[in-house]
């Protein structure tokens, strides 16, 4: 019988956050690198019927970001939101969102960090 490792304290806060996202209706799938043979990156989405698409790119602990944008704008507008930062602020923030036309969402596109790049962008 195959049991899965234990993850370490230093991990729990951010898998914990992925089991959050999960839960909220985000789909997770992997990324290949330009090989197509090893894991460079998580990435996962949602799309909302108040009209955003919200995506996470995870490539590794410390290392993720996260985006809100209009449905038309995605996926090469500019966000609503956008945050960078470990998994667990990142998925805390982005789940902390008003939903979108609700007062303190998120309403004006800016410009974006260009820190998210998924597969068949420019």
């Amino acid at each position: 019988m195959m049991t899965r490792p234990q993850s370490s304290n230093e991990e729990a806060p951010h898998i914990a956050a992925l089991r959050r996202a999960v839960r909220a209706g985000f789909v997770f799938r992997q990324l290949a690198d330009a090989d197509g043979v090893a894991v460079a990156a998580l990435y996962a989405e949602r799309r909302s019927p108040e009209g955003v698409v919200e995506n996470l790119v995870v490539c590794g602990m410390t290392e993720a970001i996260a985006r809100r944008l209009r449905t038309e704008d995605y996926p090469g507008g500019d966000p609503l939101w956008e945050r960078t930062g470990t998994v667990a602020e990142v998925i805390t923030d982005l789940l902390a969102l008003p939903a979108h036309g609700s007062p303190g969402a998120p309403s004006l596109a800016r410009r974006p960090s260009g820190s998210l790049w998924l597969p068949g962008m420019p």
